[in-house]
């Protein structure tokens, strides 16, 4: 029988809210996660090899190769690709928590508390490709209020601030050699993922930083002065 939405939330709850207390991933976000993209626990990938999350690769030894989407260029594309097969959801789940503690570039979603900023991250860290992935974890989370999953753990503290995500409607700053920001910051994270390597990641737009961006221009067709004004942040590609 196929999960619906509410017996496939009641299913994950105990799973995702055990794990956050353990590795301090936010509940709501990997529950989010996992509603996307295992189809509510129904897809192939999921019924098959226990993988909420999409993860490539293989686990222990044990993998599955299936069709997925992805973006390149802005271009829906369908690829096929191995997938991670495990033994359980509650393996699935502390894989990707493991992941996400592991490797560098998550770190800022350690210990976060605040879901939509939770979700901004971690599309700009690149997680995933679907230039609308920020939005439909949050439209996800906001309607079945996962966030309360998150506050059962920290004991109603949560932070509900608005972010507002970057868009190609928000007016950008123009960035430089010298400068620190997380403006800086999210470039050398775009950067080193995309294989413009600079190394940093501190936010400090340095001469490393600076040769990146200048690799990245010449490959966008723009003048390589190593300044990140109008004509650079559009060749990002913002959502």
């Amino acid at each position: 029988m196929a999960y619906t939405d509410k017996s496939f939330l009641e299913k994950l709850k105990p799973y995702v809210i055990a794990d956050m207390k353990k590795s301090k991933i936010l509940a709501s976000l990997t529950a989010a996660q996992a509603f996307i993209e295992s189809n509510k626990g129904n897809s192939g990938l999921t019924v098959q090899c226990n993988n909420l999350f999409g993860i490539k690769g293989e686990y222990k030894g044990q993998s599955g190769l299936f069709w997925t989407t992805e973006y390149y260029n802005g271009i829906k594309t369908r690829v096929q690709a191995k997938f991670r097969k495990y033994p359980s959801w509650a393996e699935s789940i502390a894989d990707h928590s493991d992941l996400f503690n592991r490797m560098k570039r998550y770190s800022n979603l350690r210990g976060e508390t605040n879901y939509q900023k939770a979700c901004l991250y971690v599309k700009q860290d690149g997680y995933a490709t679907s230039p609308t992935y920020t939005q439909t974890l949050l439209n996800v989370i906001e309607k079945y209020d996962l966030y309360l999953w998150d506050a059962e753990v920290l004991g109603g503290k949560i932070d509900m601030k608005p972010v507002k995500e970057v868009t190609k409607d928000t007016k950008m700053p123009t960035l430089k050699k010298g400068m620190k920001n997380d403006y800086v910051l999210h470039w050398q994270k775009f950067l080193n993922l995309n294989g413009y390597f600079c190394g940093e990641e501190d936010g400090k737009f340095g001469t490393n930083t600076e040769l990146a961006v200048k690799q990245f221009q010449i490959s966008k067709g723009l003048k390589a002065d190593g300044i990140i004004g109008p004509a650079t942040w559009d060749a990002l590609g913002l959502n």
